[in-house]
């Protein structure tokens, strides 16, 4: 099973029947101490609990006879009888110590652990050939903590917070039943689920790892098992001591990683004598196997015996997941979850129409269940901290709904409506001071989106304008429908962030490096676009716009006052009209979340190359075009992980266009600008150097990890880089003499660059070092930028 750590923005709900609560603790017989996660099991069934970090149970049982069988590595198993009848009761257990247990074991020759490991994998194997499909139910809760959280400030939270903790972020819960059909078919169905008030669509479901498995998988990190067939081939066993469950001798294991180059695990595990099954493991995920903003990365599981046809099946009851990390060097945060499996139905087969093409399904009344329906369902208490937090968390999101907020880029008018304010302000040689004021509406749960501006220039005496909605139609919003109108100030051959436009603000203020050329476009765009599978859409395009030069108008810096900008390129001032589409061909497979509202989110399980086809038209006579050109375009990206240290990214893609083309609407190469780069551009190629009306190119980058210091402290934090870009273009005659501004070339042959790039610096930032392999440009052959990971200029 795969594990994704991922929280969705959402909102979902379901109603239960009458049960009763069977509540308690398990405690030491000798010491009174709470015996932490220890197992609870229902006799003659498959339904079975885990106690908390404080020794207590919740068992929730219809009225009845019971016999509880309570277990816990190094105790003697405890069985009591219990009724139920019409009233909640508590049981508590004391369990006693067993007299198999041992810490230190002096090994002479090859350790034992080898061969216990050996015969637990081929145990391992027994079990999956016999288990053919199975289900279950599940309960988890994640606690989410952050050094951001406000909630800390209330003085009642104060009072009842862990004090070796973060405050609390977020919190979930649900409850799950899930399917599994070899040889990997899986389903999840979210039956209920709650999160706290500042989580839209917490997904919360069971992140269910079975260290059985030959792989765990972490997002794009794969991590051979302690028990996989070539566990030896990762890791170093050693037998350090013995315990018992029951009578039962039980192995203590040491697990050492060999490397901390390669994604592994170190730490513990359990395994039952003679039998040879796994009965607890505990491990930490190692360097190589670092995820972005994780620093640490714990598990701990155990596993019960569940009966099915005079069979014993050993599986997993529980999970804990502990984790920790920062986000951009600066944010910490912890993540707590904990799931508590039961109720195994043992190779009975799954109800029909069970396994389609969601691998989540979220039932429609799931986010409908109150807090009574929690007290009654839940199977882990929640401790006062939790409590009030919810009730603080509550409040504070009742008040943003009218508060003025401030976020990272934005001024913030309750949850929908902001404001960038990096954008306020802007700088060029055409408009000088450049102020705005703009407005976005957005909300994830609706339809509609909109983002618009008017700003003033004060060199240029011109005022701008620019508006685009998009609406989405049908209950899966397969359809989408887009209008923008606009009088602005385009740039040409490139298309900014608010990000690129704040650095290149900073650079002509300073330095008088206004990098940028522009143009000014009036006019509005439609668009329509239908989604026939998540591999194929396809967008309808009309635009309009009326395109003119622009000039310069200022000379105005702070540093460099004496020094002129030099010259706007003037454009061929154009009418222009046309027609397109866009064909987007997505060949993976796909895993699907129905959201029980009609909403359905995909993520893809594979790593085919996605197709980008599109064409333009603008012709002069049916258009009434100042000029008459065709507009194919086509790209593919993707990438390729067959093996460690091959994480391939690459992007390929070729602009054609026939007819005239004016200067403006050249193709062009996406390139860096100052000592910023984004993804996919080329880092020695100068902004506007090469133009053409025919171009192609490729940018190819491969993540080696940390293949040269992964057992270097400080240095096993980053990842080595290498990446190569290569493109060529051409141009007409007719085009090449109809271009105002044609100092541009066409690259000589192939222009082709390579370079290294230090990644995962803070979780933020990126260095790259490019060097031009021919196309030589005095002085500007090698070239160094920053950039941001997770904020791409």
């Amino acid at each position: 099973m795969k594990l994704h750590f991922i929280i969705f923005l959402f909102l979902i709900n379901i109603s239960f029947a009458q049960e009763y609560t069977l509540t308690g603790k398990v405690y030491d017989f000798k010491s009174y101490k709470p015996l932490d996660y220890a197992t609870v099991k229902i006799a003659d069934s498959n339904y079975v609990t885990t106690c908390d970090a404080n020794g207590e149970y919740i068992l929730h049982l219809k009225s009845g006879f019971y016999i509880l069988i309570v277990s816990y590595i190094g105790y003697f198993t405890d069985t009591g009888k219990v009724f139920i009848d019409r009233d909640n009761i508590t049981r508590d257990f004391y369990l006693k110590t067993t007299d198999l247990y041992t810490e230190e074991i002096t090994v002479l020759g090859e350790d034992p652990a080898y061969d216990i490991v050996k015969k637990a994998i081929n145990y391992k194997k027994k079990l999956r050939n016999d288990l053919f499909e199975y289900n279950f139910t599940s309960y988890s809760k994640f606690v989410i903590r952050s050094n951001i959280s406000s909630i800390g400030n209330d003085s009642v939270y104060k009072s009842v917070k862990p004090q070796d903790k973060e405050n609390i972020l977020g919190l979930l819960e649900s409850e799950t039943i899930t399917y599994f059909r070899k040889p990997d078919q899986e389903k999840q169905i979210v039956v209920s689920k709650r999160e706290s008030a500042n989580i839209v669509r917490g997904v919360a479901i069971p992140l269910i790892v079975n260290f059985y498995d030959e792989y765990i998988e972490i997002d794009a990190t794969k991590i051979p098992g302690p028990l996989s067939d070539f566990a030896f081939d990762n890791y170093e066993y050693k037998l350090i001591g013995t315990t018992s469950l029951d009578s039962n001798l039980v192995y203590k294991i040491q697990v050492n990683n060999t490397s901390n180059i390669y994604p592994q695990f170190w730490g513990t595990i359990y395994i039952l004598d003679s039998l040879f099954a796994l009965v607890k493991i505990d491990l930490n995920t190692n360097q190589g196997a670092k995820i972005p903003s994780i620093d640490n990365l714990r598990f701990i599981q155990k596993f019960t015996p569940f009966s099915n046809s005079n069979k014993s099946y050993w599986m997993p009851t529980d999970v804990q997941i502990f984790a920790n990390g920062k986000v951009f060097g600066l944010i910490k945060f912890q993540g707590e979850v904990f799931t508590v499996v039961s109720n195994y139905k043992i190779n009975q087969k799954a109800p029909p129409g069970t396994f389609d093409e969601f691998y989540i399904k979220v039932l429609p009344d799931a986010n409908k269940k109150d807090s009574t329906y929690w007290e009654a369902k839940r199977l882990i208490k929640t401790p006062e901290e939790e409590r009030v937090a919810n009730r603080i968390i509550f409040s504070n999101e009742q008040k943003k709904e009218k508060d003025i907020s401030l976020g990272l880029f934005t001024i913030n008018f309750g949850k929908n409506l902001s404001l960038n304010w990096v954008e306020g302000y802007k700088f060029n040689r055409v408009e000088g001071h450049h102020f705005e004021a703009n407005l976005n509406y957005s909300n994830n749960l609706s339809p509609f989106q909109s983002k618009g501006f008017i700003a003033y220039g004060f060199s240029d005496s011109k005022i701008k304008y620019s508006l685009n909605t998009s609406i989405s139609f049908l209950k899966d919003r397969k359809l989408s429908l887009g209008f923008g109108v606009f009088q602005n100030l385009n740039v040409m051959f490139k298309n900014p962030s608010f990000l690129s436009y704040a650095e290149n603000t900073a650079f002509a203020l300073l330095f008088k490096k206004d990098k940028y050329n522009y143009y000014y476009g009036n006019g509005y765009s439609l668009s329509l676009g239908y989604k026939f599978l998540p591999q194929f859409s396809l967008t309808l395009k009309y635009s309009q716009e009326k395109q003119s030069t622009a000039t310069k108008n200022t000379d105005y810096s702070f540093l460099k006052q004496s020094e002129l900008y030099p010259e706007n390129p003037d454009i061929n001032d154009a009418f222009r009209r046309a027609i397109g589409v866009i064909v987007k061909v997505d060949p993976n497979s796909f895993r699907g979340i129905d959201w029980g509202t009609g909403e359905v989110s995909w993520f893809k399980i594979t790593n085919i190359p996605v197709f980008t086809f599109g064409y333009e038209f603008a012709g002069k006579d049916y258009l009434l075009n100042t000029f008459d050109n065709r507009k194919y375009y086509a790209f593919f990206t993707g990438t390729l992980n067959p093996f460690l240290f091959v994480r391939l990214n690459y992007r390929f893609g070729g602009v054609l266009y026939s007819g005239t083309v004016p200067y403006q609407s050249l193709a062009y190469f996406n390139t860096s600008v100052h000592g910023f780069s984004s993804e996919y551009a080329f880092l020695t190629m100068e902004y506007n150097e090469f133009l053409g009306d025919k171009i192609y190119f490729g940018n190819i980058e491969n993540n080696f990890g940390k293949i040269l210091w992964g057992n270097i402290p400080v240095l096993n934090n980053f990842d080595l880089i290498g990446f190569f870009n290569f493109g060529r273009s051409f141009i007409s005659d007719a085009n090449l003499s109809l271009a105002k501004y044609n100092s541009s070339l066409i690259t000589d042959g192939v222009f082709a660059e390579a370079g290294l790039g230090i990644g995962n610096i803070f979780d933020l930032f990126r260095i790259n070092f490019g060097w031009r392999l021919n196309n030589f440009n005095s002085g500007k052959n090698f070239k160094f930028s920053l950039s941001l990971v997770n904020l791409n200029f």
